[in-house]
Formats: C-alpha cells, sequence, structure tokens
C-alpha cells in the first residue's frame, strides 16, 4: 500500500510540473513571431530614426471591441531586457497595456521581460485592443529598455536612443479628445509601518496605493506618501524627500534616490468648492511649481497644489484624517490632476 501511495503522490507531482511546464510564459512563446495572419506591421530599430512609415503605424477599423494583431520588431545595437508599451484611449492619460488575450513574461512593473541577456532583436505578434465606440481611437507607444524602465519616462534607459521608439494608432471614425483631466475618489494612505507593510504611497499615474516593501519594480511609480510626525502632524511628502528617520524608502525599496519621483506641494488659495468645480486640464493652468517636496499639519478642508515629477499640475483636497503611527493612522483624500501625452524627462 505504501509503495502505491508513494507511485501516486510521485505522479501527482509528475503531472503537476508538466502541466506548470506547459502553461509557462518565462520564453514568450504566444507571441513570437512574425505572424502571417496580419499585413500590418512595426518597426523600431537604430537605422530607422526617422522612418514614420516603419515606425509610426496608423490603423482605421470598423471592428470595434476587437483585436487587430500587428507585427512589432525592434533591432538595438544594446541587449534589450524589456518591452515597454502604454496606450491612451481618446485621449485620455497613458497606462500600461494589459495582455488580455496573449501569455507573455511580465515584470511586475507591466513590462514584457524579453528574456535572456543578450537580446538584440526580435518580432512580436502583438494582439492590439480595437476602440469600443464607433468615433474612439487607442494610441499605443512601443519602446525597449536596457534595464528597468519606467512608463512616464521613454528616455530611462532606453535601449535604442532616448527618442526612439514606435507608435501604433488605431481609430474608428472621427476619434475622441479626452478633457485631460484625471480624477481620484476617497484615497486613503496609511501611516508607515517600520517593516515597510502599510500602504503608504501612492501612484498619480495610475491612481494605484503601493506598499514600501513591494520592491524595486514598482518604485519608479511611487510620488508621493503619507506620515504622521510628533510636530508636524499629518503630512505629505515626495517620494524622494521622505523622512528617512521613519522610512528609508530608498533602503527598503532596493533603489537609489534618484529613481525615486519629485513632487512639489503647497497650500492653495483655492476653496474646497472651486476645488469640486474643477472640470478640465485647464483648470489647473494656474498653478505654479513650488520648492518643497513636503507638506506639513494638514487639516481637514486644506486644498493642496502640486506639481509632479512629470510637470503634471493637480490638486489635493483633504477629507478625512485619522491621526497617529500606528495601524489605525490614515489620511483619506481627493485629487484632481492633469494626464499629459509621454513625454521625456528633462
Amino acid at each position: 500500500m505504501n509503495k502505491i501511495l508513494k507511485f501516486k503522490s510521485i505522479l501527482t507531482l509528475f503531472i503537476i510540473a508538466a502541466v506548470t511546464f506547459s502553461c509557462s510564459s518565462d520564453d514568450n512563446e504566444d507571441i513570437q513571431g512574425p505572424s502571417t495572419e496580419t499585413t500590418f506591421d512595426l518597426k523600431v530599430t537604430n537605422t530607422n530614426a526617422g522612418n514614420t512609415a516603419e515606425r509610426d503605424l496608423k490603423i482605421t477599423t470598423a471592428e470595434l471591441n476587437s483585436k487587430v494583431k500587428v507585427n512589432v520588431t525592434f533591432t538595438s545595437e544594446k541587449s534589450m531586457r524589456r518591452l515597454y508599451i502604454a496606450q491612451s484611449i481618446n485621449g485620455e492619460t497613458n497606462i500600461p497595456f494589459i495582455f488580455d488575450s496573449q501569455e507573455v513574461d511580465e515584470k511586475k512593473d507591466g513590462s514584457v521581460d524579453l528574456v535572456g541577456d543578450d537580446k538584440k532583436t526580435f518580432t512580436f505578434n502583438i494582439d492590439f485592443n480595437t476602440p469600443t465606440t464607433a468615433d474612439g481611437t487607442i494610441t499605443y507607444i512601443l519602446w525597449t529598455t536596457t534595464g528597468r524602465g519606467d512608463f512616464r519616462d521613454i528616455s530611462k534607459r532606453n535601449a535604442i536612443g532616448d527618442f526612439d521608439f514606435g507608435t501604433i494608432t488605431i481609430k474608428a471614425g472621427n476619434g475622441a479628445v479626452g478633457d485631460g483631466l484625471k480624477s481620484y475618489t476617497q484615497t486613503i494612505l496609511n501611516a508607515p509601518l517600520g517593516d515597510g507593510s502599510s500602504s503608504t504611497f501612492m501612484s498619480i499615474f495610475d491612481g494605484e496605493i503601493y506598499k514600501i516593501n513591494e520592491g524595486e519594480e514598482l518604485a519608479s511609480l511611487w510620488d508621493f506618501g503619507y506620515y504622521y510626525g510628533n510636530t508636524n502632524k499629518a503630512s505629505l511628502a515626495s517620494a524622494n524627500n521622505y523622512p528617512t528617520d521613519i522610512i528609508n524608502v530608498p533602503a527598503i525599496g532596493g533603489v537609489t534616490a534618484d529613481e525615486l519621483n519629485k513632487v512639489y506641494f503647497e497650500l492653495s488659495s483655492k476653496t474646497v468648492a472651486e476645488f469640486d468645480a474643477i472640470t478640465t486640464k485647464s483648470d489647473l493652468d494656474f498653478i505654479v511649481q513650488s520648492t518643497s517636496q513636503r507638506i506639513n499639519n494638514l487639516a481637514v478642508g486644506n486644498v493642496i497644489d502640486f506639481v509632479d515629477n512629470y510637470g503634471n499640475k493637480g490638486m489635493i483636497k483633504i477629507i478625512e484624517i485619522v491621526s497617529g503611527t500606528g495601524t489605525s493612522g490614515k489620511i483619506t483624500f481627493d485629487i484632481k490632476v492633469q494626464t499629459k501625452d509621454i513625454t521625456l524627462k528633462l
């Protein structure tokens, strides 16, 4: 009986291992190209700079809420380790593209792991989403890096060159134009815990809340965090200038200070009612960047002006503060912030 049970256990482990191996996407097998099922090709190489026919692909489709397959080729003199794809729907903010119909080897920050240390050329066939409305437009921006990059900064570790990327624009009808404004409501940040397990940092890019100990893969998305001091009470600080005597963000995140984003804060002259009335990007154009990456002694009803690391202007409205430095301490706020096309950080 023991021999039979032992054999069954070994067989079970073998089956699990076989299934796990067969479902692995470590080699990006699902998107290996080129595919003969499409005539659309995007090419970005170290020799075709300025060739819009190859680097800037425009597609018009009558198929809404569907897929368009594109052969994507990158060639570089440097070893490429990650592929970044950002998408903008109807002119709104760029967000990471999500592979919802193909399996890929993804890094935690949403980039594609190109697998292997010496990948200087590749061709993937990728299924891109088409607009869901008859007048919609989706724009995709693609670039490769030699290491961990940044969805908001194409130039960071760009494998080919600071200005080297490809674009795919899929259009149905006349296209749409967004209002250039992103809103996040009832956002809650917790007071920091010494082990970094608290949800203390926020990304203005996508509104996500992050734990400090989530690691270097996500550090480039952190914009600012919350803390509660004995003297300065409820406070916000940029990731780059967060008090190291409370939490040493570079150390616990496994990054250098230069990898962390800067946000500049200032108490606004605007009222809560004026904050609530903001509906377009231009409503925030009046904001001027301050010199302080921290703002202290916050109170419910405060409105804060800020400018982020990428020049986006925004405002924060404080809704609730629970005093303290332990697990119960937290701050709740609303945000309105401009959204821009991806640009190169100067």
